[in-house]
């Protein structure tokens, strides 16, 4: 591949959104309330009630897996704009250090 238009791009705005969002959603999953133990009565029925149970107890544990793999998603997204900010600073540095020193002196 060769050409302008092939350069890789990243939109940090876009990353650093992400990250902040995905934290978002690590902070509501945290702050759910359990649903096991509150509802039996309401179901009128013992065998849904039990079913419901198991349900509140299976979303339970895989929410608390879910909010994990989120709260990792977000630390890597954050991670990953603050590095490619760091490398496009770096990078703007050389090349303003580039074209500020003088091509004549250095054939001299």
């Amino acid at each position: 591949m060769s050409g302008e238009g092939d350069h890789t791009r990243a939109d940090l705005e876009v990353i650093k959104e992400m990250g902040t969002g995905l934290s978002n959603v690590k902070k509501a999953f945290d702050g759910l309330e359990k649903l096991g133990g509150k509802y039996g009565d309401d179901f009128g029925h013992g065998g849904l009630a039990d079913k419901f149970e198991d349900f509140a107890s299976s979303w339970e544990i895989n929410r608390g897996k879910l909010a994990e793999d989120v709260d990792a998603l977000a630390k890597i997204a954050k991670a990953a704009a603050k590095a490619y900010e760091e490398i496009d600073h770096a990078l703007a540095d050389a090349i303003r250090s580039a074209q500020g020193s003088d091509p004549a002196k250095k054939r001299k």
